[in-house]
């Protein structure tokens, strides 16, 4: 199990490393296998760019050798997501979580399809794109998700979060037609 971990703040409003490294290593020694840092309740959106790395240097450290630290990568434009993948990388963390940019609602199939491109373009890492049309208002469908897969080889496994549950077995047919098989990552997930 990889829970999504929430930010910690202290009580004048700084991101709070010591209770997160500790918050971290209790649920890797509760059973969880690793981390999903940075996602909408981790505070993704309000962060600044340092916050957000030196918030996934916090999580690598304490993961390291004990699980998986999978990054968030959400942002207000393609060139900072890209960033923020990179240091994800060099910071050692295991994977990314790709969203699209948080301020574009409704945006179109060319518009979305360019930037989880860049970013899965930009790092070597397993990555999972992270489909969720109510919050973000763009819907990956799954012959996009084909498409993509078919593009980029470290597109791994879909985060899917649409009210269809049908969803789920198109998603794993489309990676897997991209002969790829996800579900090796998935499991360490």
């Amino acid at each position: 199990m990889t829970p999504a971990i929430t930010t910690s703040f202290t009580k004048d409003l700084k991101v709070d490393h010591r209770f997160m490294a500790s918050h971290c290593r209790f649920l890797l020694d509760n059973g969880c296998t690793g981390i999903v840092a940075l996602g909408s309740l981790g505070e993704g959106s309000t962060l600044s760019f340092n916050e957000k790395v030196e918030i996934l240097g916090t999580y690598a450290e304490s993961v390291r050798g004990r699980g998986m630290v999978v990054a968030a990568i959400s942002a207000l434009s393609t060139a900072e997501a890209i960033a923020l993948a990179k240091k994800a990388a060099e910071l050692g963390c295991d994977g990314l979580m790709v969203l699209p940019p948080y301020d574009v609602y409704e945006g179109n199939w060319r518009q979305m399809k360019a930037h989880v491109a860049a970013v899965f373009g930009a790092t070597p890492l397993s990555c999972m794109l992270y489909n969720n049309p109510i919050a973000y208002g763009t819907d990956f469908l799954p012959e996009q998700i084909r498409e993509l897969a078919e593009e980029h080889g470290n597109l791994e496994a879909v985060k899917e979060s649409s009210k269809d549950a049908r969803r789920v077995s198109a998603f794993g047919s489309c990676l897997i037609a991209a002969c790829r098989y996800p579900w090796e990552w998935m499991m360490r997930c």
